[in-house]
């Protein structure tokens, strides 16, 4: 298993404050859900695309 704080800057994981690690993790949050939607559209897109042809 990786270690979790490895992906981070090291000075961001030593010194940030609890309301900054929750705003980090947030606006990440919001950036996969963004992902995820925009994956399933597109599998979506591509399933209809292959039943035309």
């Amino acid at each position: 298993m990786t270690d979790p704080v490895s992906s981070l800057k090291p000075d961001f994981a030593k010194n940030a404050s609890i309301g900054a690690i929750r705003a980090q993790y947030q606006q990440a949050q919001r950036r996969a859900d963004l992902w995820t939607d925009r994956a399933r559209n597109l599998f979506l897109l591509l399933c209809e695309r292959e039943e035309q042809q």
